[in-house]
């Protein structure tokens, strides 16, 4: 904070990737769809800091985003910043100093910088002065100083057997690390399949693993009562979901002292969902994808046409086959190759231009009535992570058509 470049820098990086309309944000969200925010930033310690970028994206174009970023950081290098960019970074500067100024942890803070930091009395007094102070010329300068893309690391942490073909395209020599962080050699992310494997193979291997066709096919209805872990969140929801063959599906959450929180229903026809009072009627796509069910197992009534093969590959230490469901959503689902079962599920969805792609780890499966039901689903979806624990299932029992009403 005592150099000479601090206040130079910081309004380097607002407009390199400090803010929404920054160059970072407006190529990888706005131009190319790839995330839903990316960002930059610098640090300021005494000792070692260093200036960092950031996005989270889907892994097909993890390569595109590292490429997109590096010449955004050649291009800061490269040409001069337009006025009206730098004016609207000091603006934004000045306006976050003043708000901040209201909180009296502020002014301790910055009491506490002046003392650690060895700056000048009056450094704060004089900080609007300096940040104003700054020229296209001094953001040029201190953009090539400090934000040297020839010194970057990029850390990629995604699905290998999704990234890895198309990041050795870059050119960038890559390493390899374990869970751990420790250095590895480079592993085998997709693996020969053995002859005679077929994906119509694997659905009939799940269903005999699980309890066989006669006893799955009688399966009608299954009551689930869950508790959820939703990341962040301060509180602990209970769900009970039930669901009735073919397609008719009910979710009630709700916490303790707050009553329900969320209702989702399908009859077969229609549906809704409701949050907070507001009761949304489902769209012609989801009651479209709900009405495309046949079964509570999906393995009972996908045909050859409709499922493919794509590899085996590595999920959570165990080999897996990957098989890909056609149709708009992009549905894949994985088996261990060992026991058969269903161990992740993936689907990707479209918003806004915007691809997401939510994923299933399902495990702790248990006999229920003679088949075999996940007790846990570990959902991930973009940064938010949810935990479905069951604490009770039951099959042909409990469920009755007025449920999803």
């Amino acid at each position: 904070m005592s150099d000479l470049d601090y206040h130079a820098v910081l309004i380097a990086n607002k407009i390199l990737g400090g803010g929404f309309n920054s160059y970072l944000n407006m190529n990888l969200r706005e131009e190319h769809g790839y995330t839903y925010g990316s960002r930059s930033s610098v640090g300021s310690d005494k000792y070692v800091t260093r200036f960092r970028t950031s996005a989270s994206v889907r892994n097909e174009v993890t390569d595109s985003a590292i490429v997109q970023t590096l010449k955004e950081v050649n291009r800061f290098q490269e040409n001069p910043v337009e006025a009206a960019a730098l004016a609207n970074a000091k603006a934004k500067y000045v306006g976050d100093f003043v708000l901040a100024l209201e909180k009296p942890s502020t002014i301790a803070q910055y009491a506490i910088n002046i003392k650690a930091y060895d700056l000048p009395e009056d450094f704060y007094l004089n900080y609007l002065e300096k940040i104003n102070a700054v020229t296209v010329a001094d953001v040029q300068r201190v953009a090539n100083k400090y934000f040297n893309a020839k010194n970057a690391r990029f850390i990629v942490v995604g699905k290998g057997s999704d990234v890895i073909e198309n990041l050795g395209k870059t050119g960038i020599p890559i390493k390899y690390f374990d869970r751990e962080a420790n250095p590895v050699e480079k592993p085998q992310f997709v693996k020969p399949i053995p002859e005679g494997v077929t994906a119509s193979g694997i659905l009939s291997n799940y269903i005999e693993a699980i309890g066989g066709a006669e006893k799955v096919n009688a399966v009608k209805t299954v009551m689930t009562t869950v508790d959820v872990t939703i990341g962040g969140a301060p509180f602990k929801p209970t769900a009970v979901i039930k669901t009735m063959a073919p397609n008719k599906s009910s979710m009630e959450m709700s916490v303790a002292g707050m009553g329900t929180i969320m209702t989702q229903k399908f009859d077969g026809k229609e549906g809704y969902a409701e949050q907070q009072g507001q009761k949304r009627p489902m769209s012609e796509k989801e009651l479209n994808d709900k009405k495309e069910e046949k079964g509570l197992f999906p393995e009972t009534y996908l045909t050859a046409e409709q499922i493919s093969l794509i590899s085996l590959i590595t999920v959570n230490g165990a080999d897996a086959y990957k098989i890909k469901i056609i149709g708009e959503n992009e549905a894949v689902r994985y088996y261990d190759a060992k026991t058969s079962l269903l161990v992740r599920t993936e689907e990707t969805e479209e918003a806004q231009g915007q691809k997401m792609t939510s994923t299933t780890d399902i495990s702790d499966y248990r006999m229920v009535d003679d088949i075999m039901m996940p007790f846990t689903k570990l959902i991930t979806a973009g940064p938010q992570l949810i935990t479905f624990s069951a604490s009770e299932i039951k099959i042909n029992e409990g469920v009755s058509k007025k449920d999803f009403k």
